[in-house]
């Protein structure tokens, strides 16, 4: 039966654990700039995306760990230290999958926190003190996006912004401004004929723009980790292999010194007088 020998086998490990440090750097990249993303945009999905994006950064800096561990113990051709490496894979594994899982889930059911989400800042939008986040996420969302509003500009001329159409109707939000500019929103609506089209405005609603962007970058991400733990399941199996054979040359190693140390001993006994 076609063997690999111990020199390719030990190449051919290092290679794929490397390549595990890339995907942890890889993921704790990716999982970084979306916690980020999340933060600013926190209210408009009801504040549920950030503790994911935490998870998804901390497998990728225990997948960095894991592999430099992995990396010394191919090196060193140690198999205490390659064991150590897959008994943090299978968990960083393990724990992996249940965050796609998880992912995909919240994927599919996005579109009830972003409702719930926008809803409330569109609600408190305007107001300072502890709602001063609901403005800060919104206006973020509208700047960033080119948007305005839940479903358009009109919520701004309803009481589903309540506090602003109760204190600042006939303007919209300068964050929904095609050029933003201090002020540039002030006055844009005519307070006669408040359905009129205003412009230099953003006229789309937020809700679908957000919603593909988040569901566009959970499908990444998601899919993203689905291919990496493939390439993490062939790390396992080759150093599996690898600790093995490492693990009966030690063995051998160490049988052969006890059977020096007996040959030894035997030879520094003083011979019996005849």
């Amino acid at each position: 039966m076609f063997e690999i020998g111990e020199e390719t086998l030990s190449k051919i490990a290092y290679l794929f654990v490397f390549l595990v440090g890339l995907i942890g750097a890889a993921l704790t990249g990716v999982g970084a700039y979306l916690y980020l993303q999340t933060v600013e945009i926190g209210t408009c999905v009801n504040d549920e995306l950030a503790p994911l994006m935490i998870v998804l950064v901390a497998i990728g800096g225990v997948l960095l760990i894991t592999a430099v561990l992995g990396l010394c113990g191919v090196c060193k051709k140690k198999s205490v230290l390659i064991y150590g490496f897959l008994a943090a894979m299978i968990i960083v594994l393990l724990a992996q999958f249940a965050a796609v899982v998880i992912m995909f889930i919240f994927e599919s059911s996005v579109h009830y926190y972003m409702h719930d989400g926008m809803t409330h800042s569109l609600l408190f939008y305007g107001k300072g003190g502890d709602n001063a986040k609901f403005t800060e996420s919104l206006d973020y969302v509208q700047e960033t996006h080119s948007c305005c509003g839940h479903h358009g500009w009109e919520d701004y001329t309803t009481p589903n912004a309540s506090n602003w159409f109760s204190t600042k109707f006939g303007s919209l939000p300068d964050s929904c401004c095609k050029t933003m500019k201090a002020n540039c929103g002030a006055n844009t609506i005519d307070k006669k004929a408040p359905k009129t089209v205003p412009k230099g405005m953003n006229l789309e609603g937020c809700y679908g723009v957000v919603e593909d962007y988040v569901q566009r970058w959970l499908t990444i991400a998601g899919s993203g980790a689905l291919v990496f733990m493939f390439v993490q399941v062939i790390a396992i199996f080759l150093n599996i292999s690898l600790h093995r054979r490492y693990r009966e040359h030690e063995d051998y190693q160490l049988q052969s010194k006890k059977v020096k140390g007996v040959k030894d001993a035997q030879a520094e006994a003083p011979k019996p007088a005849v």
